[in-house]
C-alpha cells in the first residue's frame, strides 16, 4: 500500500532516551530501525489528537509500556531522506519506513534527518 506524500505519520515513543522534553526535540534513536530495519510508525491521518493518543496506547499496552510522547512526520519528509514507506496495515494504520542503508553509521545519519524534521508532542 503507497502513502500520499502528505499523509501524516507518527513514531510513538516509550522511552525518555528518544526526546527532550526541555526544548521539545527529538532524539535521534527515536528513528533507529532494529536488526530487521523496519521501523515502525502509525498513519494518522483523519485521526483528532484523542485518537491518535489512544491508538498510541494501545501499542504501549502491547509493548507492556506507557506511552510518553510521539513524533510526528509527514511521508514525504520519509522520502526526502531516501528511505520508504512499507504501509502494510499489520495491525490497522501500521507502516514501516525501509529502505535503509547497511552501514551503521549511515543509519544514524537517515536517523538524524528525521528527528530534525519530526514535531514532538508529549503526553
Amino acid at each position: 500500500m503507497i502513502c500520499s506524500p502528505s499523509e501524516k505519520l507518527t513514531r510513538f515513543i516509550f522511552s525518555t532516551n528518544n526526546f527532550r522534553g526541555s526544548d521539545k526535540s527529538v532524539r535521534y534513536s527515536a528513528f533507529m530501525p532494529p536488526q530487521n530495519r523496519l521501523l515502525s510508525v502509525f498513519r494518522i491521518f483523519d485521526l483528532d489528537n484523542n485518537d491518535i493518543w489512544a491508538l498510541g496506547d494501545k501499542v504501549g499496552v502491547l509493548r507492556k509500556l506507557p506511552l510518553l510522547a510521539r513524533a510526528d512526520i509527514i511521508a514525504v519528509q520519509v522520502n526526502d531522506v531516501g528511505l520508504e514507506i512499507d504501509a502494510n496495515d499489520d495491525p490497522p494504520r501500521h507502516a514501516n519506513i525501509v529502505g535503509w542503508p547497511k552501514e551503521k553509521s549511515e543509519i544514524k545519519l537517515k536517523a538524524i534527518e528525521l528527528a530534525e524534521r519530526a514535531q514532538l508532542y508529549l503526553k
